[in-house]
């Protein structure tokens, strides 16, 4: 699940993938985490699409702040991540390089009111709790803006987002900001708790990618094109209609979730193929755009003094590889 870039210790679990080594390289290590656009990679590692592709990856299953933690220490070559934490994760001495655009959240982000609270403007004079300097703060003020609000509304207060449920449960603040699956358990924990507000009223605000260390990527480059072919290949299985409840059971299993409780979820995730990638390659000011999305996070940031200097947000992505993989532009989108 997402969550802060700070150090925690976590013991996780290896999901080993084996293969044929290419020209005797180590395989690329991939951190992972539970959320959908990063569990879809379990469908090419259980269906050999890396093997296929000749390539040789190990994705190791971590929590969603660990795995930023360890991707940070260099211990692993790429991780899956909301694409403003990478540029917190870049500020903080660990610059990468996103490949690839797996998903933008459409709904499975979300600011839940307790019974009683039934729109944003409710909230007004009310207390919201939410993990401070996340993407569920930046969510939350996008709904206040969105309703003519500000923080200055509300009353801010701070909470790791792990604990959301409870939270809402103790009745001692009106509102909570939360992720799914944490947001999924707020609504089950608390009778009568309703989303106020989500990321499908704000899509491309949350977007996710693969970012890839720049060593890993300058050395490894033909490998890292392998694993952008594999991952459109991914996305056209979970979409077509033929593989799509085969592809849900696979990621379904990964987190132990019923196939047709995570079927339901899935729609809050806007998974992205090759031509949804494109279409957010192009550059614009607009929040489907991954550069407009990534300037909205990084004045959020220095706002908030996550960090204090500002970082040049486009060096943070790159559609190259999958121009390379594709031979499609940005512009070919249709």
């Amino acid at each position: 699940m997402k969550g802060a870039t700070r150090a925690v210790v976590c013991t996780f679990v290896l999901s080993l993938f084996s293969m044929a080594a290419i020209s005797g390289a180590d395989p690329l290590k991939i951190g992972y985490s539970d959320w959908p656009g990063y569990v879809a990679w379990e469908v090419a590692i259980q269906k050999g699409f890396f093997k296929d592709a000749g390539v040789d990856v190990q994705f190791i299953w971590f929590e969603y702040g660990p795995s930023i933690d360890a991707f940070s220490a260099g211990k692993i070559d790429g991780v899956t991540i909301v694409a403003g934490d990478a540029i917190c994760t870049g500020a903080g001495g660990k610059p990468s390089t996103g490949i690839l655009l797996e998903d933008y959240s459409n709904g499975n982000d979300m600011i839940i009111g307790k019974p009683g609270i039934n729109s944003v403007k409710d909230l007004k004079g009310k207390t919201v709790a939410v993990e401070f300097g996340l993407v569920e703060h930046e969510l939350l003020l996008k709904a206040l803006e969105t309703n003519g609000m500000t923080d200055t509304d509300i009353t801010l207060q701070k909470i790791s987002t792990n604990d959301a449920p409870q939270t809402l449960a103790s009745g001692k603040v009106d509102a909570v900001g939360c992720w799914y699956p944490i947001s999924g358990q707020a609504l089950k924990q608390v009778g009568g708790s309703k989303p106020l507000f989500t990321s499908a009223d704000a899509p491309g605000l949350i977007f996710d990618e693969l970012a890839v260390s720049k060593e890993s990527l300058a050395t490894r480059r033909d490998d890292w094109k392998k694993v952008v072919s594999v991952w459109f290949r991914t996305v056209d299985f979970i979409n077509d209609p033929k593989t799509r409840d085969e592809a849900i059971k696979i990621m379904s299993g990964k987190v132990s979730v019923p196939a047709d409780e995570y079927a339901k979820s899935l729609g809050g995730t806007a998974i992205l193929g090759l031509n949804e990638n494109l279409k957010a390659f192009q550059k614009s000011d607009s929040m489907l755009s991954i550069y407009g999305s990534m300037k909205i996070s990084n004045d959020f940031y220095i706002k908030y003094q996550v960090y204090k200097d500002s970082q040049d947000t486009n060096g943070y992505v790159t559609p190259r590889l999958i121009e390379e993989v594709t031979g499609k532009k940005p512009e070919d989108a249709k």
